[in-house]
Formats: structure tokens, sequence, C-alpha cells
């Protein structure tokens, strides 16, 4: 009998923040199988992963690590989740401090990285004067 993880046409995307020590953040996804529910294992993954990439201090839980949605598995996905049952996708670094002209991408970013209010918000259609406002007030 093959589990569900090797059926699955679709993966559960989950939009994940954490704290380094240096104070950076660290924004990845953590892509697991569609039907896979459990919270807990879902963070043991990026609990893992952050201890492979040598911040096991880092805190992982539900307001750092939220299911953003589904997409399509794609064949690099699939192999790798079968082997470990979880795939993570690198997206960025976020620093401590923004630059002193921050294109509006690094302010929304920075918001969401260093912000809980801020971090699974939605930002389209928001406007770049709008996120600066946001950013000053945040701060």
């Amino acid at each position: 009998m093959r589990s569900s993880t090797h059926n699955t046409q679709r993966v559960a995307v989950w939009d994940t923040y954490a704290r380094k020590a240096n104070g950076c953040v660290l924004h990845f996804d953590i892509i697991v199988p569609e039907d896979m529910k459990k919270q807990d294992k879902i963070f043991e993954f990026g609990k893992q992963y952050l201890k492979d990439k040598g911040e096991p201090q880092a805190i992982l839980n539900a307001s750092y690590c939220q299911f953003c949605h589904l997409e399509q598995i794609t064949p690099d996905i699939k192999n790798t989740i079968s082997k470990q049952g979880y795939f993570i996708l690198e997206m960025e670094e976020i620093p401590m401090r923004l630059s002193n002209s921050p294109t509006r991408r690094e302010m929304i970013l920075y918001l969401k990285g260093h912000y809980e209010k801020f971090r699974f918000k939605n930002f389209s259609g928001i406007t770049t004067d709008e996120v600066k406002r946001l950013l000053e007030g945040a701060k």
C-alpha cells in the first residue's frame, strides 16, 4: 500500500519566519503533503531545518508559521517529500535594520519579519505611502 505522500498532486505551503540569534529573520516555506494537518509536526520540520542551519534556538509556533495556500507539486518537491516528509523552500533573510532607501518589497518583508501584527497580512492594494506609514507607526 502506498502512502498518501506518494499520491499527493498538491502540497500545502506554510509561510514561516524565524528570528536568528543575530536578530535577522529567516523567511522560508515549509511544504508538506496536502493532507498533513498536524501543526506540531509541521513546526518540527521547521525546527529541524533551523537546527540544520545552525539556529536551533529559534522559536517556531503559530505566530511564526501559518498555512498559506495549496499548490501543484513539482517533481523535485515530490521527490524530497517522499524521502523526508517535507520540503523547505528558502526565501530570504530579513535584516535587523532597513537600508536608507528600502524598496516597497523590503519594507513589507521587514514589517512581516519583525512585527507579529503584520506577519501574515496581505499587502496587496496597499500603496507604498501606506506601507511607509505602517512602518513609521510600528517603530
